[in-house]
């Protein structure tokens, strides 16, 4: 007659679950010490700069089909309007400027904050863990210190274009501090970013995703 088998006995007590609690805090420790939670207020920060990048990025990215879409139209209006009865426009190169450099400019923040824009990384893989959040402290800082710059040059400018009156010589005749505004709006978010983005990796904030829309990579900036 075939033995049953005895059924598997966990050992359990006191000194089990002392080892048990003692690896959850461990593990709780390491986890705490991956991501520092930064406190409530700077998550409030946080979410309100994400769906302002947010909003900015989608508006970019809006702005690019509409652009895309009155220059087919003009094209086709000069091309066939005279037969289709399509009326021309005289300021399609003048408006997709104002909408090209505003989609453009207004998208920078957003794509930081996702960690969109275009990185040299031929030896950062290789890197060590803290010399990547030292070489990404060091290229947060030195974006922000370039955007700053710009931005304040450029509100600079249309301080000088609104006190003058200076307008383009163009068909709308646009008095030009509202191009150059469109420009120092996008070069202040970059910079407001770049610093935001700088400051948490110093201090060790967990700058996770918090809008939606906003998908991070596992190694941001700021979340490393």
């Amino acid at each position: 007659m075939r033995k049953q088998a005895e059924p598997l006995v966990l050992p359990t007590g006191e000194g089990v679950v002392a080892e048990l609690t003692a690896a959850q805090q461990a593990n709780h420790r390491q986890g705490e010490s991956n991501h520092l939670t930064s406190p409530n207020g700077i998550q409030t920060v946080v979410r309100a700069l994400d769906l302002l990048f947010m909003g900015t990025g989608y508006l970019a990215g809006a702005l690019y089909g509409v652009l895309a879409f009155f220059v087919t139209y003009d094209v086709l209006a000069r091309k066939w309007g005279s037969y289709l009865g399509l009326p021309t426009t005289r300021v399609t190169d003048e408006i997709s400027g104002y909408m090209l450099a505003l989609a453009a400019t207004w998208g920078f923040a957003y794509a930081l904050r996702t960690d969109a824009h275009v990185r040299v990384d031929v030896l950062f893989p290789y890197m060590g863990r803290r010399l990547k959040a030292a070489m990404d402290f060091i290229a947060l800082i030195l974006l922000a210190l370039f955007a700053t710059v710009i931005s304040w040059k450029i509100w600079a400018l249309v301080l000088d274009s609104m006190e003058s009156g200076i307008k383009s010589s163009t068909y709308l005749l646009t008095p030009l501090y509202i191009p150059q505004g469109i420009l120092g709006v996008g070069f202040s978010l970059l910079a407001l970013a770049a610093v935001f983005m700088a400051l948490a990796l110093l201090l060790g904030w967990d700058l996770r995703a918090t809008a939606p829309g906003l998908e991070h990579p596992e190694e941001l900036p700021g979340n490393i």
